[in-house]
């Protein structure tokens, strides 16, 4: 074997060593998902007598990052290392808004944006989170909301909601607490959604 044939294959075996320790330290990856408040319904049918849409969902987009990550006070984003969410942070919304509104009413026939043609709902819940962020130790989300009788195309309801609350410092404090945030938001849609004649 040629001196440089010998260099070269010595070469790539210290390089296959390199990446293969490297592979072996590299910190494993975390992924999180929003979560629903606890269910507090008993077990049991009921039936579906109201068809109502959840979305479409809008999240501003500097939230669009498979990372987990937050605005800091100069503007900037932080994400958090090796923290990942598990699905797109609008679906995780937008279904967990829906359970968080079935266990208002579970006779709600509740259908994730978009519905099909055949399935369209009676009314729809339209949602654009305009800012989602950690604060020092507290989560602030901003929002607007809209309910909406879509046969008619009238706004029966706009609403804005402006919530905060204690974040911790990790990741997973911080999905705790935007999960706590979106209940919140589901109990004021709640409200609205309540009031809808039978």
């Amino acid at each position: 074997m040629k001196f440089g044939s010998w260099s070269i294959h010595w070469g790539a075996c210290l390089l296959a060593l390199s990446l293969l320790f490297g592979c072996q330290s590299s910190p494993t990856k975390q992924y999180f998902v929003l979560t629903a408040i606890p269910s507090q319904i008993e077990a049991g049918s009921t039936r579906l007598d109201r068809d109502i849409g959840i979305g479409p969902v809008e999240i501003a987009e500097y939230l669009n990052f498979t990372q987990v990550v937050y605005q800091r006070e100069d503007g900037s984003l932080q994400r958090f290392t090796n923290s990942y969410w598990a699905e797109p942070l609008d679906q995780g919304i937008s279904r967990v808004i829906r359970l968080n509104l079935s266990q208002g009413d579970r006779s709600r026939n509740l259908i994730l944006f978009p519905w099909r043609a055949d399935n369209r709902p009676q009314y729809s819940i339209k949602i654009k989170i305009i800012s989602l962020n950690r604060d020092g130790v507290n989560a602030r989300m901003n929002a607007n909301w809209e309910l909406i009788d879509i046969p008619s195309n009238r706004h029966i309801e706009r609403q804005h909601f402006a919530a905060t609350t204690e974040a911790g410092s990790t990741a997973a404090e911080l999905v705790n607490a935007y999960s706590y945030l979106l209940a919140q938001l589901a109990q004021e849609i709640d409200k609205s959604l309540q009031r809808l004649p039978n």
